[in-house]
């Protein structure tokens, strides 16, 4: 359960300064609460051409501007006809091509293959012409063809057939698909409402942290900034800075002061915990009480949504609101972060952009799952973790149960590698065969 903005699950950890009062939420009420901090900055719309909007969020309901199709057209190459063959070609039947307009007095369509000339034109071959639309040309059935082409309305797409004025398209908060596009310009539209992206702000941390070739021990190679833009980018935003330093307190001000002024949602990676070093969370600290922002001491208060998660990996990860954006703090351990970054900055910009919150999906577990596994205090946390559906060979295969992946620990990516969602367990664990909520991988 969560009342503003915190939630009754328990904590994890000591509770950084200034975060005594809000407690850690589990991962699905984090979910609700990033959700909505990010309605509260709704993102504004704009107009953009159709060939710019797939992948885009749609700002508003759109309708069918006119009847699809908006004129009766034929499904066949042949003869628009009335009343019983033979036919007189201008008379009572009329050469029509697929999607043509079918003259109003039309009952049906016959298809080209199956009439035949009884009386025409002859061309210089000898043969006769079908089609040329002279008087006297007639046309009947071919011996042995069936009669259904007869059929009133036979072969005839009826104006509104598909789709009728004032018909949905897509609803205000879909993610538009290239289908969607298509059905837009011929239900007559050129442009579209989007939302605007919003505007994401990278802050990279880490002394430790290279960012090309082979570290040297004491080194790290950088996980986030080869991939975050892109998987921002897949969320509905756009990163529009990116900043990357070490550890020090003066440049991680000088680093946040610089993003938040352009930015409505700040992604920091790492100095999320509670020790000397972690100066990411005392920055953003110190603006959420005011004793530093962009206009110096004595700034506009923000908000500690939560300071931390009851889960694990990821529980370092806080959520706040200052300076006039939503900070997103990740953890700098590579897994941790991305389980964080699924869970509360992929519905962070979910709320900002109109879109539903989402609701995980539910599978069974392959095998028992104790969530203690020997450490102090891991058997009070949530655990999130990279999950796959079940080996399909062997004896007592089972694809519809989820195995955990291995090589799953916060500081490890290659379990998630091979992922295809992130498994939710509570503290009490799950048996073999239980159910288990799921988000799946990609989002």
């Amino acid at each position: 359960m969560v009342e503003n903005g915190t939630s009754q699950s328990g904590q994890v950890g000591a509770p950084g300064p200034g975060a005594a009062a809000v407690q850690a939420p589990n991962p699905l009420d984090a979910m609700r609460i990033a959700y909505e901090s990010g309605a509260r900055m709704p993102a504004p719309q704009v107009t953009r051409p159709l060939d710019q909007c797939v992948g885009e969020v749609l700002a508003q309901d759109v309708r069918v501007v006119r009847d699809v199709p908006h004129y009766d057209s034929s499904a066949m190459d042949g003869f628009a006809v009335r009343g019983p063959w033979p036919w007189t070609v201008g008379e009572c039947a009329w050469p029509v091509a697929t999607g043509s307009l079918v003259p109003p007095e039309a009952a049906s369509v016959v298809r080209q293959e199956w009439v035949q000339v009884e009386a025409g034109e002859t061309g210089a071959g000898g043969g006769t012409s079908v089609g040329s639309g002279a008087a006297a040309e007639r046309i009947s059935l071919a011996p042995g063809m069936p009669q259904r082409d007869l059929e009133p309305g036979r072969n005839i797409r009826r104006a509104g057939r598909e789709a009728l004025t004032g018909d949905l398209v897509a609803r205000a908060g879909e993610v538009l698909t290239p289908a969607q596009v298509a059905f837009a310009a011929v239900a007559g539209h050129d442009a579209l409402p989007v939302c605007a992206r919003p505007r994401v702000g990278l802050l990279l941390t880490g002394t430790e942290v290279v960012a090309a070739g082979l570290p040297q021990p004491g080194f790290v190679r950088d996980a986030f900034g080869p991939q975050l833009p892109a998987y921002v980018r897949m969320l509905g935003a756009e990163v529009v800075a990116s900043v990357r330093i070490g550890d020090g307190e003066a440049e991680t001000e000088d680093a946040l002061e610089k993003l938040v002024g352009q930015c409505d949602v700040v992604v920091s990676t790492g100095g999320t915990g509670h020790s000397r070093v972690d100066e990411v969370r005392r920055a953003a600290l110190r603006r959420v009480t005011g004793e530093a922002g962009p206009n110096g001491p004595n700034s506009k208060p923000g908000r500690v949504l939560f300071p931390e998660l009851n889960m694990r990996p990821g529980h370092p990860t806080f959520l706040m609101e200052h300076s006039g954006v939503v900070h997103v703090g990740l953890p700098g351990n590579p897994l941790a972060a991305m389980v964080a970054l699924r869970l509360v900055l992929t519905h962070v910009l979910r709320g900002a952009l109109g879109r539903t919150i989402e609701q995980p999906q539910t599978v069974n577990l392959a095998h028992d799952f104790d969530p203690g596994q020997g450490r102090s205090g891991a058997g009070s946390a949530w655990r999130v973790m990279p999950a796959k559906p079940g080996d399909t060979s062997g004896a007592g295969a089972n694809p519809h149960r989820w195995e955990l992946c291995d090589k799953r620990g916060s500081n490890m990516l290659r379990g998630l590698a091979k992922a295809r969602g992130l498994v939710i367990i509570p503290p009490e664990g799950a048996g073999a065969g239980d159910a288990v909520a799921c988000l799946p991988l990609p989002v």
